[in-house]
């Protein structure tokens, strides 16, 4: 069992929990606030996603860097503005998402009836296996969240060598 740290919007939160809770059943997904990091600060998650620059609002910064330098993969989006102080403390796997071109994972096609998620390029998940560039169609059901949030969400997913996704 591993730990997923998840920084993100207030708004995304449920969403974001429902989904990946569904979809890896044997990990601890947490989401990651100012008044509960203290709680986290000595344990040692395997995955923390960053969904917005919330972050960067963090008073307590110092905590979130040592938490980072004992993190295997790290889930970015590439087209937020994060700082230079949380990317040099990034020393593990980086995953991005977002809509630039060089992006790890990104939507090649939206519309009102799908999301077509593409990884770009070739990953190595959790369990060692690469995981070959691809496609996936992701049905339009009420999304609470943007596109953005639905890569990333995507990316933690890959990382943990998923790929028929539940979308409950």
């Amino acid at each position: 069992m591993s730990f997923v740290g998840i920084i993100c919007a207030p708004k995304q939160e449920g969403y974001i929990k429902q989904v990946l809770n569904s979809n890896l059943c044997a990990e601890n997904v947490i989401i990651l606030k100012e008044d509960n990091i203290d709680n986290f600060k000595n344990i040692t998650f395997e995955t923390i996603a960053i969904f917005s620059n919330h972050a960067d609002t963090f008073q307590k910064k110092e905590i979130l860097p040592q938490m980072m330098e004992k993190t295997k993969y790290f889930v970015i989006n590439a087209d937020e503005d994060i700082s230079q102080e949380c990317m040099r403390s990034l020393k593990g796997n980086v995953i991005t998402y977002g809509f630039n071109s060089k992006s790890t994972v990104t939507a090649s096609s939206v519309n009102e009836e799908s999301i077509l998620i593409c990884l770009q390029r070739t990953i190595t998940n959790r369990m060692g296996k690469q995981m070959e560039p691809q496609e996936i169609c992701i049905p339009y059901i009420e999304h609470k969240v943007n596109t953005l949030t639905i890569m990333g969400v995507v990316s933690v997913l890959f990382i943990y060598g998923k790929e028929q996704i539940c979308w409950k």
